[in-house]
């Protein structure tokens, strides 16, 4: 509002009672001095929201706040397929062994297994393998000699002999009686005392080998027993050796056959009793015959006429036959001779330990009267029975031997595969 004079004052009263039209407008004037402010109004409402800036710039990375509590596991997600196995761990130590489970149900029956060969050609009888027999009592000794070593086999010796003759003698109900009547024996069936008629059936005590008698062929190999090994003694091989005197002759034969073998020839029992394994009377399967005592090295010092129902020990040998019964060389006359030595230079010991050494018996006086009637001995010779030449009767075998020769005599040999 402008400030106006006194004089001023009266005029407008004066126009204010009969005021004109307004003037026009006069310049404005200058500003005047600001007033003191007033005091604020009250807050008006809020207006709408401007639309929103643009962001800003990031700020700086914060630092890392300390790590919370770990939250509630959630549920296992599904099995991944198996990785490629990896190389073995080296092996750890065995643990303890576990109790013995059950026993299973038995299984059914397998295939019935090939026929048990007995290693016999012929009768297999306590034992003995018996491939012939005769009982008419019409055959020599060389020609019962001769029959048996076309079978590929030997007339029986005195020890296998026993099981087929002494029912004969004993009672023919009781044994196994094969034969009957007088027979020969590989060892020319000695008959000292008339003591071996269980053996011979009555031959004679000095008998001519024109004798007509029966006789009996022995041979086949022995199948072996997985329990009762074959084992090697000085060359010799033995399944059994009882070094008790304590056994009837009998007895001796039976424990011998049930091994499917024999009681050792004098020739193989001389080399075991050498090897320091038999050092009691022992019988041989010759009936350890003793002349004189003359065969202490053999028997141990055996009666000179020993009988059956003497206690004596033993050993018992294999056949050294092959199972298929063939002969590493060519036979003479049926017989298996492995080696012809006739040449009278070496004794009883020697003759044995070289047929030993070739894994064969010396022939026994049988083989040895083949080999001297084809004319492949005509010295003196060796027999595994050690050749005992009663009143020159065996001469047919053992040539011009002494009726009771010296076992350091020199003499020829033939060795034999029995």
């Amino acid at each position: 509002m402008k400030n106006f004079p006194a004089a001023g004052m009266a005029v407008l009263l004066v126009l204010a009672c009969t005021q004109g039209p307004a003037g026009p407008q006069g310049a404005t004037g200058p500003q005047g001095a600001t007033g003191p402010q007033g005091p604020t109004g009250a807050t008006g409402p809020q207006g709408p929201a401007g639309q929103q800036g643009s962001t800003g710039v990031p700020g700086p990375t914060g630092a890392t706040g300390p790590q919370g509590n770990q939250g509630i596991a959630g549920p296992t997600g599904s099995q991944g397929p198996a990785g490629p196995q990896g190389s073995a761990g080296p092996q750890g130590i065995a643990g303890p062994a576990g109790t013995q489970g059950p026993a299973g149900p038995q299984g059914p029956a397998g295939p019935q297994g090939p026929a048990t060969d007995t290693g016999c050609p012929g009768f297999r009888i306590r034992g003995t393998c018996l491939l012939a027999y005769e009982n008419a009592n019409a055959t020599n000794f060389q020609l019962a000699a001769q029959r048996c070593a076309f079978l590929g086999g030997d007339i029986c010796t005195d020890s296998q002999t026993w099981p087929l003759a002494v029912g004969t003698w004993q009672n023919i109900y009781l044994n196994d009686t094969m034969l009957t009547g007088p027979h020969w024996t590989a060892s020319f069936a000695d008959n000292d005392s008339n003591n071996w008629n269980g053996v011979n059936n009555g031959t004679g005590d000095d008998h001519s080998p024109n004798s007509s008698y029966g006789y009996a062929c022995c041979g086949g190999f022995s199948p072996p027993i997985p329990r009762v090994p074959v084992t090697v003694v000085n060359n010799v091989k033995v399944t059994a050796i009882h070094n008790a005197a304590d056994t009837y002759w009998m007895g001796a034969i039976a424990a011998c056959a049930s091994l499917n073998s024999d009681i050792c020839s004098d020739a193989q029992t001389l080399l075991v009793r050498d090897s320091g394994l038999l050092t009691v009377q022992a019988w041989t399967n010759a009936h350890s015959d003793n002349d004189g005592t003359l065969y202490n090295a053999i028997t141990g010092g055996t009666s000179d006429d020993t009988h059956p129902s003497h206690v004596y020990g033993y050993a018992c040998c294999p056949s050294l036959r092959p199972s298929d019964l063939s002969c590493p060389v060519t036979r003479t006359s049926g017989v298996c001779a492995t080696a012809i030595h006739n040449v009278a230079d070496t004794d009883f010991r020697g003759a044995a330990t070289a047929c030993a050494a070739a894994s064969t018996d010396i022939c026994s006086i049988a083989q040895s009267s083949v080999l001297r009637t084809a004319g492949q001995l005509s010295v003196p010779v060796w027999t595994n029975s050690h050749s005992d030449n009663d009143s020159g009767n065996a001469a047919v075998g053992v040539g011009t031997m002494p009726d009771n020769p010296n076992l350091s005599s020199n003499a020829g040999y033939a060795c034999c595969l029995n």
